[in-house]
């Protein structure tokens, strides 16, 4: 071999073993040390977080009857992000461009130099600019609504709620397509959702509110979250984020912090296609996520209120079309409960509201998980106002205010003098005040404290309210609870009204009178309380002088660790200047009403237990379609008379006296709840449907059942007749508004409605074309 042949052989033996030594040193470099830099680029599965809403507590009476649960609720999500990212693999493919649209935003000025007149805003705070985003409608239709449609799952839908959420959310927070889905559509979905890369269904708890409207007003409903809201942080611990649903009114609402749950998490193995990638578990199950923490349970609430009690006031109430009723406790006292299967003793403690009832009312279950735009529609066009809570809304208390004054009085030992009737007192030479007697042809003479109590005489509280002054008027309403909220844990309570001199200066309307101080002392003109509130007033007639603050929450619990709070005495009478020798003045006054004759509230008389009460009947300042006043009527009322249990309030709007009207209403609920407590009772609960309520006027209430209500005595109500002597605030009274925000279902638009024919034809995209991977 000659040197020359040898010489190339080794050239190309050295070129060789450079060449594979460098391929070599490439691979190392590419494979051993740059691995993770380069497996990130290649297409494979990856692991994703998904959030698991915290499961909500459940609400429960006194008893541990549950009056709000959780049930399952199915629904279909998108993650748009993966539907976008597969659309572009798919036009990709196809040579297409992927669809999008224009849209106006405003740019704001960052730029102090840059000139304020280039700027379409008259003030200056950004420019209108054109810009363009992914038609998410479109994708979707193309991509998704074709499968769905051949599957049966295709529902119509709001495109632009679709693109909304893209634009705000993108694919942080799924967007729920279907909140509807029945358990055998969660099925077929769930067969199917694998070949759908970012559609998903899940399982998650949906609010249930068992009996219906009952307690609607308190229970109130939960929305969906505004994910704005949620801090970016937050949100950007899971690649899914699915968030909680959180209280928007009454206990939902105020008790959300005790009720909301812990969230937990589920993490998914999926491919590059954004498909589920199943993997094996240690027992060699296949399972398509690799690993689950449950999310955790929020504290259950238990209310003071007793379902049985809350179904026979409510039941009472659907009488009239609008009203309210509150039982309280006036005393703590053992009662025997068969809670959650054992009956043992419980206590009822003084202050706790037994049951709250407002009509109209609503569905809660209308809410969950959401409201449809025709039934919210429905809700705020109704001039009854359902969502107003009534019992927290206050109104001229009328005579039932003279308890109050009684006791006022009694500071001063103005209860030891009597006074004349007269028909009525002048104030002024324009200014006839009158009492109701003088209406019908007589007056009430002249007499005492207790008998002005009975017969509620106008007359005798103008001059009886004067003689102790209105500074002893203001102190005894603080102390029984009057002109300033409860503190209960509901929303939208009214805090009352009780005028006084320097109010009155404030507002301009001059000095104060004897004419005002005798308009306050039948409740009338500028003075409000709530039904609440009156119902605290017949509860410390009845325990002999002491405000406990009402009660409404009676204990929660998480992980078998109870919390428990009984309600104080805020006040006591018998330690303010008032002995219980004269708070039994007003007692036996009120017993005198609905037990003797000529007392106002004869229709009350009950024949299981000894009823005592105070009527009243207050002017709202507007006509009926007759051209007659419109009147409020009032009713307060307790029972036993020597050992009390109950205290209530009843409130109707548009009704014609306190002894008519309202006084067989608590006496239906009173005897009803003696009856459960003495003869063992048990009324069966059923779901209560929503009252649309009426603006009808009511002259007298009676049960069928009841043969004693067939008697209406002469003197059973006042007429309400005494002339404003000061003009009450502007409360804006016509429709006050319950402050409540739901999430709103809304109704499919042009391009999400079957009606459009563009999604007409993306139906039959899968038959002609067949389904796009």
């Amino acid at each position: 071999m000659t040197f020359g042949y040898r010489l190339r052989f080794y050239l190309v033996g050295l070129i060789l073993i450079g060449g594979f030594s460098a391929l070599l040193v490439r691979l190392f470099v590419i494979q051993i040390n740059r691995y993770d830099e380069f497996s990130s680029k290649v297409p494979g599965t990856s692991e994703v977080k998904v959030r698991i809403p915290g499961v909500r507590g459940i609400i429960r009476d006194r008893r541990g009857r549950v009056l709000v649960e959780n049930i399952a609720r199915y629904e279909m999500q998108f993650n748009l992000k993966e539907i976008l990212t597969n659309y572009r693999r798919v036009i990709k493919d196809e040579n297409l461009a992927i669809s999008k649209i224009n849209r106006t935003a405003s740019v704001l000025k960052e730029l102090k130099e840059v000139p304020v007149s280039i700027f379409n805003f008259k003030d200056g705070s950004g420019i209108r600019r054109k810009r363009k985003e992914e038609d998410m409608v479109t994708i979707v239709s193309e991509l998704i609504f074709p499968y769905l449609a051949r599957i049966g799952l295709y529902s119509e839908f709001h495109a632009g709620d679709l693109q909304r959420h893209w634009r705000t959310h993108g694919g942080l927070v799924p967007y729920t397509y279907r909140d509807d889905l029945t358990f055998e559509e969660y099925a077929i979905a769930a067969e199917h959702s694998l070949d759908l890369p970012g559609v998903s269904v899940t399982a998650l708890p949906m609010r249930k509110y068992v009996y219906g409207a009952l307690a609607s007003h308190i229970l109130g409903f939960v929305r969906q979250p505004d994910i704005k809201k949620v801090p970016t942080e937050e949100r950007k611990e899971w690649e899914y984020y699915v968030p909680d649903d959180f209280g928007g009114d009454g206990i939902e609402q105020t008790m959300n912090h005790f009720l909301r749950g812990k969230p937990g998490q589920r993490t998914m193995l999926k491919d590059e296609k954004g498909r589920v990638v199943d993997s094996k578990n240690e027992e060699g199950k296949v399972i398509g996520e690799i690993a689950y923490d449950p999310p955790k349970s929020g504290s259950d609430v238990w209310l003071t209120l007793d379902l049985r009690y809350q179904y026979i006031a409510e039941q009472a109430l659907r009488k009239v079309g609008r009203g309210a009723v509150v039982v309280v406790a006036p005393t703590s006292y053992k009662t025997k409960l068969k809670a959650l299967g054992k009956e043992e003793e419980h206590w009822v403690y003084a202050g706790d509201i037994l049951a709250m009832a407002s009509v109209p009312s609503y569905d809660p279950n209308k809410f969950i998980p959401s409201i449809s735009e025709k039934d919210w529609k429905k809700y705020l066009e109704n001039e009854n106002d359902p969502l107003i809570n009534r019992a927290l809304k206050d109104h001229a208390p009328g005579s039932t205010f003279k308890i109050p004054v009684s006791l006022s009085g009694m500071l001063s030992d103005t209860e030891l003098r009597a006074f004349d009737c007269n028909g009525g007192a002048r104030y002024g030479p324009k200014v006839f005040m009158k009492c109701w007697a003088r209406a019908k042809g007589y007056t009430h003479g002249s007499i005492k404290v207790r008998g002005a109590i009975k017969t509620s005489c106008n007359g005798f509280f103008y001059r009886y309210g004067n003689a102790t002054g209105i500074d002893n008027i203001l102190k005894v309403s603080k102390w029984m609870g009057l002109g300033a909220r409860s503190g209960i844990p509901l929303n939208n309570e009214d805090p009352g009204f009780i005028p006084s001199p320097q109010w009155k200066r404030v507002q301009g309307l001059g000095n104060w009178g004897e004419a005002d101080t005798a308009q306050v002392s039948i409740g009338q003109g500028a003075t409000e309380a709530t039904p609440l509130q009156m119902a605290m007033v017949a509860s410390t007639i009845a325990n002999g002088g002491k405000y406990y603050r009402p009660r409404l929450i009676h204990k929660t619990v998480e992980g078998g660790k109870e919390k428990f709070k009984a309600s104080e005495v805020q006040y006591d009478l018998t330690k303010l200047g008032i002995p219980s020798e004269k708070i039994e003045i007003c007692r036996s006054g009120m017993w005198d009403v609905v037990n003797e004759i000529r007392g106002t509230a004869g229709r009350g008389k009950s024949k299981i237990v000894q009823l005592s009460g105070k009527t009243g009947t207050a002017q709202t300042g507007r006509k009926r379609a007759n051209g007659m006043n419109e009147t409020n009527a009032w009713f307060i009322s307790f029972a036993p008379y020597d050992k009390p249990k109950l205290a209530v309030c009843v409130m109707v709007e548009n009704g014609k006296a306190g002894g008519t009207v309202c006084a067989p209403i608590a006496k239906r609920i009173i005897d009803a709840i003696m009856s459960i407590e003495q003869f063992n009772f048990n009324p069966q609960v059923a779901s209560v449907k929503e009252s649309e309520g009426n603006f009808d006027f009511v002259e007298i209430v009676s049960f069928d059942d009841d043969p004693t209500e067939t008697f209406v005595g002469e003197d059973d109500g006042e007429d309400g007749t005494a002339v404003a002597a000061t003009p009450a605030p502007d409360t804006g009274y016509a429709i006050r508004k319950a402050r409540v925000i739901p999430t709103v279902k809304k109704a499919p638009d042009t391009r999400g409605s079957v009606k459009s024919r563009t999604v007409k034809q993306l139906i039959g995209i899968l038959d002609r074309k067949g389904r796009r991977r």
